[in-house]
């Protein structure tokens, strides 16, 4: 019996908030300055994980709820927090399925 693949939970973002989220991170100047460069990142990046036996959750991150997560939490929106508001994210979703 094999065992099952682990899996990590990664922040994606779309198309269309690329932009916005740029201006909302305080981290941006981290992050490719096109949708496409990134895009081409984060799949090799998720291609290296599948390599090594992991699969890639993603998660996606939108703008205004990134933003109001951030705010009530009092924290800067970096690379800290989008890698917290994942994991919370798919924290809450396993426990919604235990329900």
């Amino acid at each position: 019996m094999a065992a099952p693949n682990l899996t990590l939970s990664a922040p994606w973002f779309s198309r269309s908030d690329y932009p916005a989220l740029l201006e909302l991170f305080s981290d941006a100047n981290k992050l490719p300055t096109t949708y496409d460069a990134w895009l081409e990142r984060a799949k090799g990046v998720e291609r290296q994980f599948q390599k090594a036996g992991l699969d890639i959750s993603k998660t996606w991150i939108r703008p205004i709820p990134f933003a109001a997560w951030c705010d009530e939490r009092n924290i800067s929106p970096d690379q800290v927090a989008r890698l917290i508001f994942v994991n919370e994210a798919v924290q809450d979703l396993l426990e919604s399925r235990q329900h």
